[in-house]
């Protein structure tokens, strides 16, 4: 598949992956309420957290340091294989809709319909040529 053909149909996949998404959303904003309430006790341990940070920083600091490279290195190559199956993913679900959709009834009646005007109008203009 070229390149391009590869983005667009991307592009249609990712369209409906977000409006599969969307149509979750009204139950995830109804559950909003619940979760905040959940994390009210997370909120209230943060001054603590802060002061244990400030105590062990400069070591995490060191040890963080040392490994950031290797670190790095990795989640760069996690990343760009996580891209790169997102976006052959994304491909296929377009492919497929688009397919789907060229082969339904209302895609169907559309062309002959569109191609039933076209001999029309070319049949006019070849009359009043004559």
């Amino acid at each position: 598949m070229s390149t391009a053909k590869k983005a667009l149909y991307a592009a249609v996949g990712a369209g409906d992956l977000a409006l599969e998404q969307a149509k979750g959303l009204p139950k995830r904003v109804t559950s909003l309420p619940t979760q905040i309430k959940d994390s009210a006790g997370e909120i209230r341990n943060l001054p603590s957290k802060a002061s244990s940070i400030r105590k062990d920083g400069r070591e995490r600091v060191t040890k963080v340091y040392k490994t950031a490279s290797t670190r790095v290195e990795k989640v760069t190559a996690k990343s760009r294989k996580r891209a790169t199956k997102t976006v052959n993913d994304l491909a296929k679900r377009g492919e497929k809709l688009v397919k789907r959709i060229s082969k339904s009834a209302p895609t169907t009646r559309a062309r002959k319909t569109n191609s039933k005007a076209v001999v029309s109008a070319t049949e006019t203009v070849v009359e009043q040529a004559g």
